[in-house]
């Protein structure tokens, strides 16, 4: 998987993650529209989990996004989905 399609993953991601929130804050925790889109999210972090599992170092591509000077992906943004992120030691 390439840059491109990470970050699309993480658009993605992000989009899903803020629809949560807004049908959170519309029908409550337990409606059917909530618990469905909380599944639609697991399932993409999943996919990105599943690009990095057999890599020994996961956080080389996530490095080269934050570092890209891309406004989205900046940790300083309210879109960035980490606030920090450590290199395994």
């Amino acid at each position: 998987m390439n840059r491109d399609d990470t970050l699309t993953l993480i658009q993605q991601m992000e989009n899903a993650r803020q629809q949560l929130h807004d049908l959170y804050e519309e029908y409550g925790f337990g409606h059917a529209c909530v618990l469905e889109q909380s599944m639609l999210l697991d399932e993409l972090i999943n996919q990105y989990n599943r690009m990095f599992q057999t890599r020994k170092q996961p956080h080389q591509v996530l490095d080269q996004i934050i570092n890209n000077d891309d406004v989205m992906f900046s940790p300083s943004s309210p879109f960035f989905l980490c606030k920090t992120v450590t290199s395994p030691t």
